[in-house]
């Protein structure tokens, strides 16, 4: 049986913040930068098919996607390249993503 001590710290406890450590570090550069728009997700691996992209995501706002699930973006356009990371919109102009990388580029 815990002790009163023991009960007041488990009846306190917190869950632990979602560390960063946890993302891949291009996604944590890429987070770093203003970019003006609430980004929906952030993409790593990203393979480019026609105007839509294969990728792993991590941050998906929607929280419909865990972190490092494959997913398949709807059609994009490039709005704008900073540090090497590229800020994508939706045709619909509804959902942001940041490229942090691609397949078959070097960074």
């Amino acid at each position: 049986m815990a002790n009163p001590a023991m009960k007041h710290f488990f009846d306190h406890a917190v869950d632990p913040p979602v560390l960063k450590r946890d993302l891949p570090s291009e996604v944590i550069q890429a987070q770093g930068i203003d970019w003006g728009v609430m980004v929906d997700a952030y993409l790593i691996n990203a393979a480019r098919v026609g105007q839509s992209y294969a990728a792993l995501v991590y941050s998906d706002q929607s929280n419909v996607s865990s972190n490092g699930m494959t997913v398949a973006t709807p059609p994009l356009v490039l709005v704008e390249t900073r540090a090497g990371f590229k800020l994508m919109r939706s045709l619909s102009g509804n959902d942001h993503y940041v490229i942090a990388s691609e397949l078959g580029e070097p960074r």
